[in-house]
C-alpha cells in the first residue's frame, strides 16, 4: 500500500509539472556581421528562478547542438566548443534570460532555441525538453 502511495504521489507530481504550460517569447531574426556581439532574450511566463534553462543551436540541414544552460540558481554550464564565446545571463525581476555570443563568424550562423529543462526537474538526469522554440535566427551579413 505504501508503495502504491509513492508511486501514486510521483505520478500526481509529473503530471503536475508537465501541465505547466510556459509561454517563450522572442524577437524577430537578427543579422549581425563577423565579429560582432549577438545578445538575445528569452522572455518567459513563470519566474526564471524555478527551472533550468538550456540553449540549443541548429545550423542549416544539422541536428540541434546542445549549448549549456542557465540553472534556477544562476549557476551556468557552456559545453566546453563554447567555453568562452557564449554567456548566459538573466533578470529575475523581468523573467528574462539573455544569450550573448562574441565574435560572431559564418559558422555561427544557425537558429538558436531557448528552452525549460522539464526532464532535470523530473528525474535529476539531463535529457527531454519541454517547450522548445525556435529562439533566434541569425544570419550572418556578408
Amino acid at each position: 500500500m505504501r508503495s502504491f502511495c509513492i508511486a501514486l504521489l510521483v505520478l500526481i507530481s509529473v503530471s503536475y509539472v508537465l501541465s505547466q504550460a510556459v509561454t517563450l517569447d522572442q524577437p524577430g531574426s537578427t543579422v549581425v556581421k563577423p565579429s560582432q556581439t549577438l545578445k538575445f532574450p528569452c522572455t518567459v511566463s513563470v519566474s526564471v528562478t524555478i527551472h533550468r534553462w538550456v540553449w540549443i543551436r541548429q545550423k542549416a540541414g544539422s541536428e540541434l547542438e546542445y549549448i549549456g544552460y542557465i540553472g534556477s540558481d544562476g549557476s551556468t554550464y557552456y559545453v566546453p566548443t563554447f567555453q568562452g564565446k557564449v554567456t548566459f545571463t538573466r533578470e529575475t525581476s523581468k523573467n528574462e534570460l539573455y544569450f550573448e555570443m562574441s565574435n560572431m563568424r559564418n559558422e555561427d550562423s544557425g537558429i538558436y532555441y531557448c528552452a525549460r529543462d522539464v526532464y532535470t526537474v523530473i528525474t535529476g538526469k539531463q535529457g527531454s525538453l519541454e517547450n522548445l522554440i525556435i529562439r533566434q535566427k541569425t544570419d550572418m551579413a556578408r
